[in-house]
């Protein structure tokens, strides 16, 4: 009822103004119309303002999203003012970086497909890359190039995917973002910054030309250059290991004079004194190292630069003094590892130099505790490997044996020849091992041969290489040294090889009967021993392994039953092939010429070699009636007859496989 008389009030209540209220007839409010026209406006105002809160507030989740990532920024942009390389992220700095990856994350969990999600994955990929999880930042930017591909930070992003990529090892990728950044922006910021990396990815893969190229191409561009001081320094040390010391040099001066950092300014001098020592320059080396030592205290440098003078005296010849210097490095300069190993390369080169062994051998085995921060890593391994067999052969030579005196000798001569450098010294201990009358063949061989190289290779004494190549022929001919020395060095294992075989297959060939050789012929075809072989359905036995066996195989005798049937077989066999041949011989006698050994026209080839690469028995008319197969036992040497099963013995057993059985007389396999 009250809802009705409502209603008919406000059917026949006046028109309302645009505030809501009537207007009375004199024209003025009421007190009633003016209060509802406010409480009107109050509730649109708190609704606007709802909206427009629930509309900032991503706004100010991203805000301070990028805020944290600003403050942890300023950290490491003090460290690049001062030209040091950034630390890893700790702390605060840690903490602002995963602070602004959760409010970035909110943003994009939120609100899903605003405007700001390719702005908040771009800063969940540097933060990602900031604190150095470099597959997570590639994730990010894999999402942001796949969801928004002309997104304004794809230039930036590139770039960044480049050195991601770069940073885990994956140069070759790398490089091609930063190919692709260079094609879709080629005014870019970046353009500078991409040969830098460029140079970078060469660097870490050792390519020094490259590297050395996009470094010298990065220092030639007018455009402002970031790092330059220190892009210089890597670019002579590019220079260095191409050994183009006078490149280096030009750089290294330059940045010692032109630096703004007194550290890097410090650091090139030390490069160009080692720069200079190479070149030879001695007394600008000496003028270098007075400047270096009045600085090395400050920057925790005098083991550096004790290094540089090591090195000054050791190219002048003056070893007496390097030494010292070396072994008597005191505690209190606080050398740091690295100059503790590259200390004990030098000192390692040393004691070789002057013949002590096991002093040598330990300096290298300290060296190798820190193996990247060494001159030449690849030659202090090899020297080490050597003086390890050196000084075990050493060793033995006190307790050895007789047998084993010359083969102690013999890796004592190995490694004068091939580890130090020392080939007179190497030539006297292979005449020594050579001449042992204990020593083994094959020891006395690989003397004689060492014997023979140093003095053709080494030495320059080929009147003294002959006498040694002479000796090995005539006293060891059959050994793979005096097979390689007759062949002069053109030749190696795999020829000798196939000469033992070649020599194997004539003795074979020769040792046939003729009705063998004719037997063979009429079976192979005119291909035999010429090059065409047997092949295909003419193959008139086959090819069998000879397989190494730890044990022989168990063998049961057969029943009494089996015995019979099977001589009855053979008999058969037998009488059938004896009247086979006969016919044969009589119906096609095969012309004197044809029997004979003599390599030439109609002359017979040797038999087809078995899979072991050995020359099968001879095949005779009476094995092959009687099925039986040959093969030699590679223990013992001794020949074994296999018979071929019956045919009712076959039947008997249905899942024993079956043997062919081949004749002399059909084209293939009998039935």
């Amino acid at each position: 009822m009250f809802k009705s008389l409502r209603n008919n009030n406000l059917k026949h209540r006046p028109s309302c103004a645009p505030d809501g209220c009537a207007f009375p007839p004199s024209g003025g409010r009421s007190n009633r119309c003016r209060r509802g026209g406010t409480s009107r406006l109050i509730l649109l105002a708190v609704l606007l303002l709802l909206v427009a809160c629930g509309g900032c507030a991503k706004y100010n989740i991203y805000y301070n999203a990028k805020k944290a990532f600003d403050d942890a920024e300023h950290i490491r942009n003090e460290a690049l003012k001062k030209n040091e390389d950034p630390p890893p992220p700790t702390g605060s700095q840690k903490a602002h970086y995963d602070t602004a990856i959760e409010k970035a994350q909110r943003v994009l969990e939120e609100y899903p497909g605003h405007s700001l999600t390719d702005d908040a994955l771009f800063l969940q990929a540097k933060s990602w890359h900031r604190l150095e999880s470099y597959r997570m930042s590639i994730r990010k930017l894999d999402l942001l190039f796949q969801n928004f591909p002309a997104t304004p930070y794809l230039e930036e992003a590139l770039y960044l995917q480049g050195l991601n990529y770069l940073l885990i090892g994956a140069v070759p990728r790398s490089q091609d973002y930063l190919d692709q950044m260079v094609r879709n922006f080629p005014d870019s910021d970046y353009r500078a910054e991409v040969l830098k990396v460029t140079g970078d990815n060469a660097y870490s893969l050792e390519s020094w030309q490259e590297a050395a190229d996009s470094y010298r191409q990065y220092l030639d561009q007018d455009v402002a250059i970031k790092e330059r001081d220190r892009i210089g320094i890597k670019l002579a040390e590019s220079y260095w290991e191409l050994e183009d010391y006078r490149s280096a040099a030009a750089v290294l001066q330059e940045i010692s004079q032109t630096a703004e950092s007194r550290d890097l300014r410090f650091r090139a001098v030390l490069l160009q004194a080692r720069v200079h020592v190479r070149m030879g320059d001695f007394e600008v080396v000496d003028v270098l190292l007075e400047d270096l030592k009045t600085e090395a205290e400050v920057y925790k440098s005098r083991g550096d630069v004790n290094l540089v003078e090591a090195e000054n005296f050791i190219a002048q010849d003056r070893v007496d003094e390097a030494t010292p210097l070396l072994e008597n490095m005191p505690d209190e300069w606080e050398p740091s590892a690295a100059v503790k190993a590259r200390a004990q390369e030098i000192l390692g080169h040393q004691y070789l130099a002057a013949s002590k062994w096991f002093e040598s051998r330990k300096a290298y085995r300290t060296a190798l505790n820190r193996p990247k921060d060494l001159d030449d890593e690849a030659e202090v391994r090899r020297l080490s490997e050597h003086l390890n067999v050196f000084l075990a052969a050493l060793r033995s030579l006190t307790d050895a044996a007789p047998e084993e005196v010359s083969r102690s000798r013999l890796l004592l001569a190995n490694g004068f020849r091939f580890g130090f450098g020392r080939p007179r010294k190497a030539a006297a201990y292979y005449r020594l091992a050579a001449r042992d009358t204990a020593a083994e063949p094959t020891v006395a061989a690989r003397a004689l041969y060492g014997a023979y190289l140093t003095y053709r290779d080494v030495l320059d004494l080929p009147d003294s290489a002959a006498i040694f190549a002479a000796e090995l022929d005539s006293l060891y001919p059959d050994s793979p040294q005096a097979f390689e020395a007759r062949q002069g060095g053109s030749s190696n294992l795999l020829g000798y090889l196939l000469e033992l075989r070649d020599e194997d297959r004539a003795a074979n060939f020769a040792a046939l009967s003729d009705s063998e050789r004719v037997a063979l012929t009429r079976l192979g075809g005119p291909g035999v021993g010429t090059g065409g072989g047997i092949s295909g359905r003419d193959r008139a036995y086959r090819r069998r392994m000879v397989y190494c066996q730890r044990r022989d195989h168990l063998l049961f005798p057969p029943t009494e039953a089996e015995t019979a049937r099977h001589e009855q077989r053979i008999q058969r066999r037998t009488d059938a092939a004896a009247r086979a041949a006969a016919a044969d011989t009589s119906s096609q006698r095969p012309p004197a010429a044809e029997s004979t050994g003599v390599p030439g026209a109609g002359a017979v080839p040797p038999p087809e070699e078995d899979a072991g690469g050995g020359v099968g028995p001879p095949v005779t008319p009476e094995r092959a009636a009687t099925g039986e197969e040959s093969a030699v036992d590679p223990l013992t040497g001794e020949e074994t007859v296999e018979p071929v099963p019956d045919e009712e013995e076959e039947e008997e057993e249905e899942e024993a496989p079956k043997k062919e059985v081949f004749d002399l007389r059909a084209p293939g396999p009998a039935p």
